[in-house]
């Protein structure tokens, strides 16, 4: 459920994604899906940290205070595959994938928000007065991925003939914008200069099957049109 739709597509094209592709000059891809968070801004910030980078806290078993739990899954395969650096990403690649109901195209956003997260979420909270990213880590009100946005933009377009596909850079102000931004922070804290390969795309309302797999190439044609785009001369 996210706000009034009582079933995401974000989540079903998500689930449709294979567990590798390959696409033209590209390498072998391999894709590693993580269960739905809920939305629930603290959870966010609590749960996504811990998914992008190890943390000494990283357990075999994994609970949160607000119900549901996030499932344990969210982190076992990562897990399951042995011990890692700390300050060493476990993914090369970051896509979340989250709905714009009113929009009736797909849309890479370009940049995510600190703060003004009005909205509330379904514990009924929001981040109003929030001033910890500001506070803490001194990061900037405004947070853009590593990618060349516009080189990524049109390699994907061009893959998708007679699919409206458009950037955009104003993704919401709620939970996608938040957890995007979260995302980034993590990135920007190791390594302000670091490139930050996180992107988000986000897919319309509609949940028929034709557009669930349209969703489906969509969201394979972003992944390989960032990498791509890293992987140029």
């Amino acid at each position: 459920k996210f706000g009034k739709n009582h079933i995401n597509p974000s989540h079903l094209i998500a689930n449709t994604l294979p567990s590798s592709f390959t696409a033209e000059n590209l390498p072998n891809i391999k894709i590693i899906k993580a269960s739905p968070i809920p939305v629930h801004y603290r959870t966010v910030r609590d749960v996504v940290p811990r998914f992008l980078f190890p943390q000494p806290q990283d357990k075999t078993t994994v609970t949160r205070s607000y119900p549901p739990r996030i499932p344990t899954s969210l982190f076992q395969d990562l897990l399951d595959a042995g011990p890692m650096m700390e300050d060493r990403p476990r993914f090369d690649f970051v896509l979340h994938i989250g709905m714009a109901a009113p929009r009736e195209y797909f849309t890479m956003e370009t940049c995510a928000h600190r703060g003004r997260y009005l909205g509330k979420d379904e514990a009924g909270e929001t981040m109003e007065g929030d001033t910890l990213w500001q506070d803490l880590y001194k990061a900037p009100e405004i947070l853009r991925p590593g990618f060349d946005a516009e080189d990524v933009w049109r390699r994907w377009k061009s893959e998708l003939t007679g699919v409206d596909v458009r950037p955009s850079s104003d993704a919401g102000r709620y939970l996608c914008d938040f957890i995007y931004y979260t995302s980034l922070v993590e990135y920007w804290r190791k390594d302000p200069k670091a490139m930050a390969p996180v992107m988000f795309l986000h897919v319309p309302g509609k949940i028929e099957d034709y557009d669930i797999e349209m969703g489906r190439k969509v969201a394979l044609g972003l992944i390989g049109a960032m990498v791509a785009s890293t992987r140029r001369t």
